[in-house]
């Protein structure tokens, strides 16, 4: 049921004349994003305060009603009290808004409300609908918040400016931010010109009158007044000029040097962002190259928590919850009923026809064969699938009815009516005791060595592999980031000469207007004519030709009141294109970038931005708030479209869909949520976000102290959680489904790695099945990609035949492994699959640093396998 709100719920700032006088009405740029919860029958939306900042006092909630008489709308308290809501009238617009005033401060000429300054659940009662808006706190400051703001139309003037991308400029040619050689060269010749033009600006005498000495007077109808009504005067009034440079054609040069002006201050400000990002990159880099040692610090927190695994794994309870899940998640039914025989069963071997398990019975005192005879449990028909569930080595008591056969050489069992499968022992609780002896006394001796492990020649082999691809990376951003720097040492002085310009030609009292006029100046003036080409091509080449794209980026560039929340949610939707665009090689497609400026600037919903990377064969149906089958609208949707390679040459297409939700919320929030799980859960199962388990749903977040206890040992573990394990659960896990990642404009050491790593595994793992068991190679069946520099020019590598283990022992490697290298970034990247679950899940890494797989703590270059959190050998 789409029932939609017969109101808007916006922040508003008020300027008051005195306590009944309402001077002014700033409205933020768009109103709350409110839906329609069917099961409470309410509307519901969030916002942020900031209950810890004081100055803090710009804007405050208000209410307009749409379309409808307005009765007096009201809040009802936690504690059932009403507030009624007092009616203002915006004195410009004429707007009617319903505002809570319940004290005023004569200091600041403020009317404020306390309720919907608490942190908790509000309940709004407008005309006949109730909306819950749940109030969030925030524990930013001041300074933090105005980075956001900075930040968010730095990246998104950056968006629209840069206009290049991996695979349609050259570096060279564009200085690896779009500008190119045209661009500093036009600017030159804007500037030199409108220097020219202040030289000798065009000028018009406009006759005035003025008091003159008696004998320079040229009179005028009030001279002979004054001579009549005062004789014998000195001074008369006179006609004179008065020289004005306010004419139609400086006017336009004034518009045309502002909208210059504006261009050069976005690109500067982007030569400078991008300067500065790509030496931090640089750096980073070379720090994790400079920690590479032939010995690695070892974590002891999760080296417990991996034993803590592994001994829960050496009990029965376990492992019969992982059975009862299987049999659940294969739809098995069992009777209701329980029945009067129990059979008690020992699963050998498969048959040969694998229609059941070679079986022994209990003979009171060990485990036999009935009658000396091969005991056999067939699982045909009704129980077939048990042979997807249950292994051999396990010992089992059934409780069901059941018949048995017995012919010459075997006794064949057949179940019926099963109500209960018991598990009595197996195999896989002995290799578990085994194991965590094993781990234990690994974990004491490096506890006697200060946690420090040496690295074993197969890792120092893998250590040396990822300095190579570091290598590569550090010269790379190395040149850009000098690229940016000239960029920015070229055109900044510029932009420093034409402000100064602009601000003389408004001390000579020039307006600015758009009117291009009809004069013979522009023709016959070599300068004016310069600054209007020079403006005409400046435009031309940085793409903003259009006007109302323009209008719409000053308009944005000029907002001040925000909704917090909605900046970060439009921000985060800037940094999806950012990353897909710079770091995967997608090209957005036609009227993007008007698609993008109705999305920040607008509460439209539905809106849909294509973009492309046909090297990869993928494409990306990039939604904002669409909404789902179910009516929910989460924040984001990647429609992905890709195509595989078949054996015979064609190309196969297939679907997948992801879902992303940014919340605005820091620890305190999380927790009265439930914490970072209870969130994702909501969305993924209450939500339905998932559409019954068939999408990836991750949440975006700028809480940095999120996560509190990492379960994976790569440094991203730290900020982001990726569904790698379930940290809650140890059968249950979550198979990279679900998760949350750490995107926050203010920390700029990680800018968006977080974000590029998550979209790299949906745009490399995700996107098919990652089930192996049935193919000739782990290799994926899609063009593969580079999640380092988004490349799709990767080469097969010869890998070898054996490795090390642990022990020092000589161990063959699987051959249906796959290693491929980024003949770009050389970036290594190997598929293998997981030897400990049934349908060898396949398992991919991209090195120590974007593998999105859970490292071990023991050995942080084995990733562990996301299905069953065992791990092998590479």
């Amino acid at each position: 049921m789409n029932v939609k709100p017969q109101f808007e719920i916006k922040y508003i700032e008020l300027k008051w004349y005195d306590k009944n006088t309402l001077v002014k009405v700033t409205e933020s740029l768009n109103a709350l994003s409110v839906e329609y919860d069917s099961v409470n029958q309410c509307f519901t939306t969030e916002t942020t305060i900031y209950p810890k900042l004081d100055e803090i006092k710009r804007g405050q909630l208000a209410i307009r009603v749409l379309n409808v008489e307005a009765r007096q709308p009201y809040i009802n308290l936690p504690n059932n009290d009403k507030k009624l809501l007092t009616q203002i009238k915006d004195p410009d617009t004429g707007i009617y808004w319903w505002i809570l005033k319940e004290k005023w401060v004569s200091e600041q000429k403020q009317w404020f409300g306390i309720a919907p300054n608490i942190v908790g659940t509000l309940k709004f009662y407008i005309t006949s609908q109730l909306c819950e808006v749940e109030i969030n706190g925030s524990d930013f400051s001041v300074e933090q918040l105005e980075q956001y703001l900075r930040v968010f139309k730095n990246d998104l003037w950056e968006l629209i400016l840069d206009d290049s991308s991996a695979v349609q400029a050259n570096a060279k040619q564009t200085n690896g931010i779009g500008v190119s050689e045209e661009v500093i060269e036009c600017i030159n010749k804007i500037v030199n010109a409108a220097q020219k033009i202040l030289e000798t600006p065009k000028v018009e005498l406009r006759e005035i009158q003025a008091i003159k000495p008696r004998k320079l007077v040229k009179p005028v109808n009030r001279t002979f007044m004054e001579m009549v009504s005062k004789s014998n005067q000195r001074f008369l009034t006179s006609r004179a000029t008065q020289p004005s440079y306010n004419v139609p054609e400086n006017r336009y040069i004034l518009f045309a040097l502002e909208r210059c002006g504006r261009v050069l201050k976005q690109i500067v400000i982007l030569a400078q962002n991008k300067s500065q990002r790509f030496l931090d990159t640089a750096n980073k880099l070379k720090g994790q190259l400079d920690s590479f040692d032939t010995s690695v610090k070892v974590n002891r927190d999760l080296v417990v928590k991996d034993l803590e695994r592994v001994r829960e794994r050496t009990k029965l309870e376990y492992w019969q919850k992982k059975l009862n899940l299987k049999i659940q998640d294969n739809d098995i039914q069992l009777t209701t009923t329980r029945c009067s025989l129990d059979l008690y069963l020992h699963l050998e071997n498969k048959t040969q026809q694998k229609d059941g398990f070679f079986v022994l019975i209990w003979n009171g005192e060990s485990w036999v064969k009935p009658d000396n005879k091969s005991g056999i449990l067939s699982l045909r028909n009704r129980y077939q699938v048990l042979l997807e569930v249950l292994e051999p080595g396990d010992t089992l008591k059934f409780n069901c009815d059941y018949n048995y056969r017995t012919s010459e050489r075997a006794v064949l069992f057949n179940l019926d009516n099963v109500h209960s499968i018991e598990l009595i022992d197996c195999q896989s609780i002995q290799k578990a005791k085994e194991a965590f002896e094993k781990e234990k006394l690994i974990g004491k001796s490096l506890a006697k060595n200060g946690w420090v492990k040496p690295l074993s020649h197969q890792e120092i082999e893998e250590q040396n592999r990822e300095k190579a691809s570091l290598l590569n990376r550090i010269n790379y951003y190395s040149q850009n980031q000098e690229l940016s720097d000239y960029i920015y040492k070229r055109i900044e002085p510029k932009y420093r000469e034409l402000r100064k310009f602009i601000q003389h030609m408004k001390r000579l009292g020039i307006m600015p207007s758009s009117n291009f006029p009809n004069s013979m100046t522009f023709v016959q003036n070599i300068n004016y004519q310069a600054v209007h080409n020079g403006y005409k091509v400046l435009r031309g080449i940085t793409k903003l030709t259009d006007d109302e794209l323009l209008l719409n980026l000053e308009l944005i560039d000029n907002m001040g009141l925000v909704n917090m929340p909605l900046l970060y949610e439009r921000w985060t939707f800037i940094q999806l294109i950012l990353v897909l665009k710079n770091s995967f090689r997608f090209v957005p497609q036609k009227d993007w970038k008007y698609k993008l400026i109705e999305a920040v600037k607008s509460n439209k919903t539905d809106i849909n931005i294509n973009l492309i990377n046909d090297e990869a064969k993928r494409y990306i149906s990039l939604w904002y708030e669409k909404s789902l089958s179910n009516n929910k609208r989460p924040d984001f949707i990647l429609d992905l479209t890709w195509f595989s390679h078949n054996i015979d040459g064609s190309n196969e297409r297939h679907f997948k869909r992801f879902v992303l939700d940014a919340k605005f919320y820091d620890k305190l929030t999380f927790d009265r949520a439930g914490g970072m799980l209870s969130k994702i859960n909501e969305l993924f199962d209450g939500k339905n976000y998932s559409e019954n388990n068939s999408n990836p749903v991750f949440l975006i977040h700028p809480c940095n102290n999120l996560i509190e206890h990492p379960i994976t040992a790569q440094s991203w573990g730290k900020h982001s959680f990726l569904g790698e394990l379930n940290n809650n659960d140890d059968v249950n896990l979550f198979s990279h489904d679900r998760g949350a990642v750490f995107l926050n404009p203010i920390d700029r050491s990680l800018y968006s790695d977080e974000l590029q790593r998550l979209l790299g595994m949906f745009l490399q793992y995700k996107l098919e099945d990652a089930k192996t068991s049935d193919l000739d190679n782990d290799s994926s069946q899609a063009v593969p990609i580079c999640i380092r520099c988004g490349s799709s020019d990767i080469k097969n590598l010869k890998k070898t035949t054996r490795y090390r283990n642990r022990h020092g022992d000589w161990v063959e490697r699987t051959p249906k492994s796959v290693w491929m290298q980024c003949c770009e970034c050389e970036q290594l990247q190997i598929y293998n699959h997981c030897a400990s679950d049934k349908s060898s899940t396949r398992l991919i890494k991209n090195g120590l640093y974007w593998s999105y797989h859970s490292a071990r703590a023991l050995e942080p270059f084995n990733m562990k396998c996301p299905s069953c959190g065992e791990w092998g050998a590479w």
